[in-house]
């Protein structure tokens, strides 16, 4: 039987999965944790702890997974492949809780998190920093090429892309009258690793090169 703070954050993370971070008073929290209200501020002390909490509990293996196999890109001798990139970003977070029942739960949450900026501002330090740079970092020498700008605007749509798939699963499934079929994780993952992919390699279009002409004339394209 899980402890107190355990009961809680398995509380939070299930109702921040369905509801949102947001939506959901530590009340709630305590009700479907079935602990009295003092717990909370004994474990965890206020609600923004016990978001960064529930995250760094889930994750932190995710980025573990995450910088072992963007490690493995940077000790390559060769420059990393596009789709190699993204499958490192995409992966660990879809196969988080892979063959349990809660496995739904565990992706949903991992969405969650990058729509509600102000907690996700909390913890990116924390969880997402480093990831964050060494993507950035291996991104930039698959494609040396692009201007800075173009490249991290890239980067945002393309991970914004992931975020979506992975907080919305059920409405993709119904939206789709079941033709887009989540329930598949591997599959899931390959569509939308080449779909990143397509978009983070495409040739830039002369729109493009006319947006970021400025900021090259004075000097980084940041």
């Amino acid at each position: 039987m899980p402890d107190t703070k355990d009961q809680i954050l398995d509380a939070a993370e299930c109702l921040f999965s369905e509801y949102g971070i947001g939506a959901v008073p530590l009340r709630r929290i305590v009700a479907e944790a079935k602990v009295n209200s003092a717990a909370i501020h004994y474990h965890f002390g206020s609600k923004e702890k016990l978001v960064k909490a529930v995250f760094v509990r889930r994750y932190g293996p995710i980025n573990r997974q995450r910088i072992e196999l963007l490690e493995a890109l940077e000790s390559a001798e060769q420059p990393p492949g596009i789709e190699q990139l993204c499958h490192a970003i995409v992966a660990p977070p879809f196969r988080i809780g892979e063959g349990t029942a809660s496995e739904h739960l565990y992706r949903s949450l991992a969405g969650r998190l990058m729509t509600e900026p102000a907690y996700m501002e909390l913890i990116f330090n924390d969880l997402f920093a480093e990831v964050d740079r060494r993507f950035d970092a291996l991104l930039a020498k698959a494609l040396p090429d692009l201007p800075d700008t173009v490249r991290t605007w890239r980067k945002f749509m393309a991970t914004g892309s992931m975020i979506f798939v992975l907080r919305e699963q059920n409405l993709i499934a119904r939206a789709s009258n079941g033709l887009c079929d989540t329930s598949d994780v591997e599959v899931t993952i390959r569509r939308l690793v080449r779909f990143m992919a397509a978009g983070l390699s495409a040739p830039m279009a002369d729109d493009e090169a006319d947006l970021v002409a400025p900021a090259r004339s004075g000097g980084r394209n940041a």
